[in-house]
């Protein structure tokens, strides 16, 4: 359970929650919880999205934007180049 494990010295996270999703509460105390282990946490949870709302960006704006946050988010973890695979 998050409420006991040690999370300090863990890498910066991100967090992305739905808030219409049995496991938003989870995710919210996760970020909570890093926080105040001191741990860099972005987190954002989108109003009005369901639980798969993440993998529907051709038809919820709100999952367009989930993805964006995500993408600089780990561009901004790995740094800004991309190498070609």
């Amino acid at each position: 359970m998050v409420e006991n494990a040690d999370l300090t010295g863990l890498p910066s996270s991100t967090v992305i929650c739905a808030e219409i999703d049995p496991l938003r509460s989870e995710g919210e105390l996760l970020a909570e919880r890093l926080e105040q282990a001191g741990v860099e946490v972005r987190h954002k949870t989108f109003h009005g999205s369901t639980h798969e709302f993440f993998g529907m960006a051709m038809v919820v704006p709100d999952a367009a934007a989930a993805q964006t946050f995500a993408a600089h988010e780990l561009k901004r973890a790995f740094g800004t180049a991309i190498l070609p695979i």
